[in-house]
């Protein structure tokens, strides 16, 4: 409960920060393309810039952090807030790997009433051009107590790999809601 209470203070405390430095409406708009952040980026600037500073995350939008730590941070709050779109989003090609429709993703999800989510300590491993990070989830909904693994993906940084290629996205999970 406390942990629930101080995710939303935070996220209440982060919109209010962000919301301030928008210079349009304060609704979420639509995530943009890889291509769109390409033209909008300074030529003088390298052309492989932090995913981070490319694209942030908030409402409906995977996080682009560069540690994995604050992407399973940013997957826990998406899951305790039961946004499911936004929680897809996690997934990579913006939800499609997630093998599931938008409907049927939510209807599975949607089963969590009032989930807490820990988030172990995870491990970081290399393998064949991208970066693999494992961590324990213990996800606690009422009664209920369901733990597994998620992984979690990105390509190494590498010249020429698009923003969504170097983001980390949901490879795997045991979890089954």
């Amino acid at each position: 409960m406390l942990r629930s209470c101080l995710v939303a203070a935070l996220t209440s405390a982060l919109v209010f920060h962000l919301g301030g430095c928008q210079k349009g409406p304060a609704s979420p708009s639509p995530e943009p393309l890889a291509s769109e952040m390409a033209a909008a980026m300074p030529a003088s600037q390298p052309s492989q810039a932090a995913p981070s500073e490319m694209a942030p995350s908030g409402p409906g939008k995977p996080s682009f952090a560069r540690d994995p730590d604050d992407v399973m941070d940013a997957l826990a709050a998406t899951i305790e807030a039961r946004d499911w779109k936004a929680l897809r989003a996690f997934w990579g090609d913006k939800g499609e790997r997630s093998g599931m429709s938008e409907d049927v993703f939510a209807a599975r999800w949607s089963t969590l009433m009032a989930p807490v989510v820990t988030v172990g300590t995870g491990t970081q491993e290399g393998a064949a051009g991208s970066l693999y990070y494992t961590a324990p989830v213990t996800i606690v909904d009422g009664n209920r107590t369901l733990r597994g693994e998620m992984v979690i993906r990105r390509v190494n940084d590498v010249d020429g790999a698009s923003p969504e290629q170097l983001r980390w996205h949901v490879e795997s999970t045991t979890i089954a809601p």
